[in-house]
């Protein structure tokens, strides 16, 4: 079996893995609802791909929760992703406030993890142009507030996001084709 790839940058912080989803999930053009998972490594690494299921329900049916295991059980064989931290995103239509659905969906997915997963999980949600954890990572392996001293550039480990989530047979772009190009970063003035 070869191994899973893995980002070089590790994420240490529940700061860090919100900046993280907020960069996948700003490149994804979803109308409806969105359930992504992403996995991490025992030292904060993120492994292979985020993995979506697309118009998931308003709120969770046994179906979408079992599937979700089923793909979790799946990548949990590996040796590499023993004691991974799974890190979910609901993405919805709406405005930015945590509402009962939300909730509804974190405690689903708490219920349908207790007994399967070894390691840590955590989610957020993506509304009305916020990110915000509904279930934070634990303390334990995610400092709440630090976030490392590096550009976005290498906190982010831009280049691999874009190659391990591309949906396309050719996952890098050139230049006036990809999501990130130069110029992008624009340095602000502030008064």
């Amino acid at each position: 079996m070869p191994s899973t790839p893995r980002s070089s940058t590790s994420i240490t912080s529940a700061a860090e893995l919100s900046v993280w989803w907020a960069e996948v999930l700003s490149e994804s053009d979803v109308d409806g609802r969105r359930l992504s998972m992403m996995w991490l490594d025992d030292q904060g690494r993120m492994l292979a791909r985020v993995l979506s299921l697309d118009g998931v329900p308003p709120l969770p049916h046994p179906t979408v929760v079992q599937a979700v295991l089923q793909i979790h059980s799946v990548f949990a064989e590996r040796p590499e992703a023993a004691d991974c931290h799974l890190a979910f995103a609901l993405t919805r239509p709406g405005g930015a406030t945590i509402v009962h659905e939300d909730r509804a969906w974190a405690a689903a997915l708490e219920a349908a993890v207790q007994g399967c997963l070894t390691g840590a999980w955590s989610f957020h949600v993506a509304a009305g142009g916020w990110l915000t954890p509904v279930v934070e990572p634990p303390f334990t392996r995610f400092d709440p507030r630090r976030v490392a001293v590096h550009s976005l550039q290498e906190l982010l480990d831009r280049t691999w996001l874009r190659d391990q989530n591309s949906g396309h047979d050719n996952a890098i772009p050139g230049v006036g084709q990809g999501s990130f190009q130069p110029g992008d970063r624009r340095r602000r003035r502030h008064p």
